[in-house]
């Protein structure tokens, strides 16, 4: 198994900055909800925008888990703040 840096809500993006606003209602991580694709963001300068990318090997709920250096719709990176999960 392999430990990643999963992206949970509060966490932010590069290089416009903004957080993370939604994720998993039943999955946990440091005590902050999972963040999937699909998931929403705020960003600074595009407002509103979705978690565009996920890894498909770590799935909540059906959909793919947004991983550190994961992007969002409006071109934004995902930073996360090094909570890690063991992943497959």
């Amino acid at each position: 198994m392999m430990v990643r840096q999963v992206i949970v809500v509060g966490d932010t993006l590069a290089p416009h900055g903004g957080t993370v606003v939604t994720g998993s209602n039943t999955d946990i991580v440091d005590g902050k909800p999972i963040s999937r694709k699909g998931d929403t963001v705020e960003c600074s300068e595009h407002g509103t925008q979705t978690i565009s990318e996920g890894d498909g090997t770590g799935m909540i709920s059906g959909s793919p888990v947004a991983l550190h250096g994961h992007r969002v719709t409006c071109g934004c990176t995902l930073v996360s703040r090094n909570a890690t999960l063991s992943m497959p």
